[in-house]
Formats: C-alpha cells, sequence, structure tokens
C-alpha cells in the first residue's frame, strides 16, 4: 500500500512537471507570438507614417508651386496696375491730342 501510495505520488510530480513544460512552452510561444505581432505592426506603423510624410511633403510642394503661381500672376498684375497708375493722363492726353489734331484737319 504504502509503494502504491510513492507510486501515485511520483507519477503525479511526473505529470506535474510534464504540464508545468507544457506551460512554460505555451508561454515561450505566446510571447515568441507576441513578439512577432509587435514586429509587424511596428513595420505598419513606419510605413503608414512614412506615406503620410511623404503625401504631407508632396503636399506641401503643390501648395508652394500654387503659391508661387499666384504670387508670380499677382506681381504681374500689380505691376501692369503701377504702370496705368504711374501715367494715367498720357491716355487721355493723346485723346484730346488726337482729337485735336483731326479739328485741325477738318478745319484746313
Amino acid at each position: 500500500m504504502k509503494e502504491r501510495h510513492q507510486k501515485i505520488i511520483a507519477s503525479e510530480a511526473k505529470l506535474i512537471q510534464k504540464q508545468q513544460n507544457e506551460m512554460n512552452a505555451l508561454k515561450k510561444k505566446l510571447e515568441g507570438n507576441l513578439n512577432e505581432r509587435l514586429k509587424l505592426r511596428e513595420v505598419e506603423h513606419n510605413k503608414l507614417l512614412q506615406r503620410y510624410q511623404n503625401v504631407k511633403k508632396e503636399i506641401e510642394n503643390q501648395q508652394k508651386q500654387e503659391m508661387n503661381k499666384f504670387e508670380k500672376t499677382h506681381a504681374n498684375w500689380a505691376n501692369k496696375a503701377n504702370v496705368a497708375q504711374m501715367r494715367p493722363g498720357t491716355a487721355t492726353q493723346r485723346s484730346v491730342m488726337g482729337s485735336r489734331m483731326q479739328a485741325s484737319r477738318m478745319t484746313h
């Protein structure tokens, strides 16, 4: 009876050790899977971050181009307006001169 009881205790200890080993193996496997998922997640995160930065840079470049185009157009418009303001009487003087010349031709 004592021998049988010792065999049962030994078998139970063996079973407990086997289960403990299986549990440790499963824990390692889970940790490995978790680490792999974390690495994949980090890679995906870096890809998304890089794509975001590329798109941001592209949009900023487009905005710069549009701003330069706008400024160039605005500068041309402003220059034309300034030229017109600098000699507003010239066109008027020409028309007055032209009408005087026409009037003098008619009288001759």
